[in-house]
């Protein structure tokens, strides 16, 4: 049985190489910071918040909301903070099954979609909240860079941080 979209396969590799890292650094490590305010737990659960903003982009939905952030600032930086301040006092054991419940549910949306789905501009999935008409790319790149680039930029400074609490 072949991937029902071409992104499934990247999706997953990345999502092992998450996964393999956390298990690795065991539930004690899930609660290190290094040297900053975010401990790993709180990538995890950044993470998911922002696989719950492609899963609301994709099913016509307030992404804010989907995030559990609505009313946040319209700006990354404001997104990722309200994130964390919505999620700092979970435990390592929520945030996991938090990261893993809202990886499944993505998967189970993507695993409906083809190639042809993801071609369909970002305004065809939300139609009631627009981008730039003139910005006509194409969902993939949402579903790209919520997933396995997303998991990347993490995993790297997951690993910063582990370095730095040595």
């Amino acid at each position: 049985m072949s991937a029902a979209n071409a992104e499934i396969e990247p999706i997953e590799k990345g999502w092992r190489e998450l996964v393999a890292l956390v298990e690795s650094l065991g539930p004690g490590g899930l609660e290190q910071k290094g040297n900053g305010r975010w401990a790993v737990k709180d990538h995890l659960a950044h993470i998911a918040a922002w696989e719950l903003s492609l899963l609301g982009l994709l099913n016509g939905e307030d992404r804010l909301t989907s995030m559990g952030v609505p009313g946040a600032a319209d700006d990354t930086d404001a997104i990722n903070e309200a994130v964390w301040l919505a999620h700092r006092d979970e435990t390592a054991e929520e945030a996991l099954a938090f990261s893993r419940r809202t990886h499944a549910a993505l998967m189970d949306r993507l695993g409906k979609m083809n190639d042809a789905d993801l071609r369909h501009s970002y305004n065809h999935y939300q139609p009631d909240d627009p981008r730039d008409s003139r910005d006509d790319r194409p969902v993939v790149d949402w579903v790209a860079g919520n997933t396995y680039e997303h998991y990347a930029e993490h995993i790297g400074w997951i690993n910063q941080l582990v370095r730095s609490s040595g």
